[in-house]
C-alpha cells in the first residue's frame, strides 16, 4: 500500500510517497517534490483545458432540406 504525506523540513513543505517494500522488508519513501512548486505548477495548468477538442469548423453550412432524409417508401 503507497501512503502521501507532507513533512516539513527546514521549514518548507514536501510531497512524499511511502510505501513497504516486501523484497527489502523496509519502508521505502521518495520526495516527489515541494510542495510549493507542485501548488505553482497545479495554478499554471488550472486555465488550460486538459482535453483540447478540435475546433469548431467556421465553413459553409448545408441546408437543412440537404440533411433532411427521404420518406419510407409505402408498404403495398
Amino acid at each position: 500500500m503507497v501512503y502521501y504525506r507532507v513533512r516539513r523540513i527546514r521549514g518548507k513543505y514536501y510531497l512524499i510517497k511511502e510505501w513497504y517494500d516486501p523484497l527489502t522488508r523496509k519502508k521505502r519513501s521518495k520526495s516527489l517534490g515541494s510542495c510549493e512548486a507542485i501548488e505553482k505548477l497545479l495554478q499554471w495548468c488550472g486555465g488550460w483545458d486538459s482535453n483540447p477538442r478540435r475546433p469548431t469548423p467556421s465553413g459553409p453550412k448545408p441546408d437543412p432540406f440537404d440533411l433532411a432524409r427521404a420518406p419510407p417508401p409505402p408498404i403495398a
